[in-house]
């Protein structure tokens, strides 16, 4: 499967290198493009589950999911 994650961008900026760096490292995820100028990480992954770790693999790095191209982040979109 593959989805596209719009990230808040954070005032210290935008790392890309960062990013392919650490997700590079999970297993299941591959393909991994960052667009710095739309704030943007699209990647495939296997399962769920490993969606779910490249999410809070960028949480950890300070990054705010805005949107995903599967579903809408829930705690931002409750009412």
């Amino acid at each position: 499967m593959k989805t596209t994650l719009e990230l808040q961008k954070i005032n210290s900026g935008f790392n890309a290198k960062l990013i392919l760096e650490n997700l590079h490292t999970l297993e299941n995820v591959w393909n991994i493009f960052v667009d710095t100028n739309l704030a943007r990480v699209s990647f495939e992954y296997l399962t769920w589950a490993d969606r779910e770790k490249v999410r809070k693999e960028l949480h950890e790095l300070g990054y705010h999911i805005i949107n995903d191209t599967h579903r809408f982040d829930r705690h931002e979109n409750l009412y």
